[in-house]
């Protein structure tokens, strides 16, 4: 209700009031009060409602109403504005920009921009006030050499079609980006959605109620320099030309613990892993980006990211969702492939709900602290399932499914598990652990069900303060990927998991495991028996 008003949202204007301009090569239409026409420029100098139709081949719309609220109606306009814009907003309080239904328009810049003020207009749609657009009709914007739409305060879009192809960004504003609705196809050499203020950090925001969005980016799919909110919508978001156009270089012998052979960082240069300096403190590190600088990120925020539902496909170089601050996840279902981390917050992670999976990551989950309260996840990465770089992580709910080259769980903090379902495929070579939690600190499963399937090599086990029994089994040898079966001296099936991998060690803990009772434990066909301590 704060992001947008009645009039944002209506989408409606009064034709009896209106004044109606028709743009044509051979003249423009429509001079009155409020109206100024120079050759092929419209200059709108007053409060009012203005429908505009027809084709300019070389021509401009220009508002010029100080602290007036303009509309400005498209009903069928194709207008090509080579070296400036084709809408520019000059001064005003606030313009809307309608699509009339069923209407089809046009705007485009085909040649580098040219001044022709003291202002720096870059983009098709040029606003230095707030600038709503909203409607059911369709708008394609062209620019060959800049933004396709930008405003200088706030930018609100809460209806219609939009196809925008630009050399710079799709979508761009100083104060914020607020989307109520509309279907978008975002094509931009730069980000598809830029939000930036470098000049106030409560301004520079994201928030998406909902709509369905396409975006293809050279940068980020979406970058807020403050807060991304995300209620609902449907997103396809490639970025940086995807997961398989990832800057990646051989990594070995890294600060913070072994690596699995073969894995490779695409940060561009050798450097710690993340959670390890090399005088060993903790700190988050991700700074990537491709060899131009470009950062190539799907969803990214420099504030927090609260992402409450939505339908979300990003394919991208760099991080699907990056946050330079906190990242909550309420709910929501998520496809993620990228070349570096699925999910990264620089300070804390929280996962309340929803359905997460990473089809392809160096890194699933990663931040300074990660909290998992519910929902089903699903990760496979090249080295750790879900990273923490500082204080904890808490497993607390919902069910999760790693397959990973390094660490399954890797901590730098105290690892708890208070319940929900746990299954980790870690490495088979003996560089890294299902489950690794570090010397400075302590694992706890105090609740729920943990199988973790790796190597022996560095594997850990759990505290005796733990409130709930967990079997450790070192096999002595490798087994195949296969079943792993635990049952209880008269033959019930405690757990039941597929192997992915070759692994010889393996951690389960369930609530029916008990003190002192004997287990057999079937892995690939062999049995041993364990005793619970």
């Amino acid at each position: 209700a704060d992001m947008f008003t009645e009039r944002d949202l209506a989408g409606t204007y009064e034709e009896s009031r209106a004044v109606y301009v028709t743009l044509s090569d051979d003249g423009i239409t429509g001079e009155t009060d409020g109206v100024v026409i120079n050759g092929q420029t419209v200059t709108i100098t007053a409060e009012g409602t203005y429908i505009f139709s027809g084709t300019l081949s070389e021509g401009q719309i220009v508002v010029d109403a100080d602290n007036a609220k303009v509309q400005i109606v498209f009903d069928n306009v194709d207008i090509t504005c080579a070296s400036s814009a084709a809408v520019y907003v000059k001064s005003a309080e606030k313009v809307f920009v309608t699509l009339a239904e069923g209407s089809q328009n046009t705007l485009r810049n085909t040649d580098e921009y040219v001044a022709i003020d003291d202002n720096n207009i870059d983009a098709v749609i040029f606003a230095k006030s707030d600038l709503t657009l909203n409607g059911t009709g369709s708008l394609t914007i062209v620019s060959a050499e800049g933004h396709g739409i930008v405003s200088k305060d706030d930018l609100k879009i809460t209806g219609g079609t939009y196809d925008i192809t630009a050399a710079g960004h799709a979508l761009s504003e100083k104060d914020s980006v607020r989307i109520a609705d509309g279907t978008f196809i975002l094509t931009a050499e730069k980000d598809g959605i830029h939000a930036e203020n470098a000049d106030d950090e409560e301004t520079g925001y994201i928030y998406i109620a909902d709509g369905d969005f396409t975006i293809t980016s050279d940068g980020d799919g979406m970058d807020a320099s403050n807060i991304v909110q995300i209620e609902d919508g449907t997103f396809d978001i490639t970025a940086g030309g995807g997961a398989a156009n990832s800057q990646k270089t051989h990594e070995s012998d890294m600060p913070g613990g072994g690596m699995s052979q073969n894995i490779e960082r695409p940060d561009g240069e050798s450097m710690p892993r993340m959670g390890e300096k090399p005088d060993g403190e903790n700190m988050p590190q991700d700074t990537t980006t491709d060899e131009s600088g470009t950062s190539t990120k799907g969803i990214k925020a420099g504030g927090g990211m609260y992402l409450n539902g939505g339908t979300y496909q990003i394919d991208s170089a760099d991080d699907s969702i990056h946050s330079n601050a906190n990242i909550t996840i309420a709910d929501g279902t998520y496809t993620l492939a990228t070349g570096d981390d699925g999910v990264h917050a620089d300070d804390a992670l929280t996962v309340n709900g929803g359905t997460i999976t990473v089809t392809e990551s160096y890194e699933g989950l990663e931040g300074l602290t990660v909290t998992i309260n519910d929902g089903t996840i699903d990760i496979t990465a090249s080295d750790d399932g879900i990273n923490t770089a500082g204080e904890k992580m808490e497993l607390n709910g919902g069910y999760i499914h790693i397959l990973a080259g390094g660490d399954g769980v890797d901590s730098n903090g105290d690892l708890t598990i208070n319940g929900g379902e746990i299954y980790i495929d870690g490495p088979s070579d003996n560089g890294n652990s299902a489950i690794d939690y570090g010397d400075r600190s302590s694992a706890y499963v105090n609740g729920g069900t943990l199988v973790a399937i790796g190597s022996s090599g560095m594997a850990e086990g759990m505290s005796d303060s733990s409130k709930q029994k967990v079997l450790m089994v070192k096999l002595g040898e490798q087994m195949e990927a296969g079943n792993v079966v635990l049952t209880d001296s008269e033959g019930n099936v405690i757990v039941s998991y597929t192997a992915l991998k070759t692994y010889d060690c393996v951690i389960i803990s369930t609530a029916e495991v008990e003190s002192g009772a004997t287990y057999t434990l079937t892995t690939s066909g062999t049995t041993t028996e364990v005793t619970a301590e």
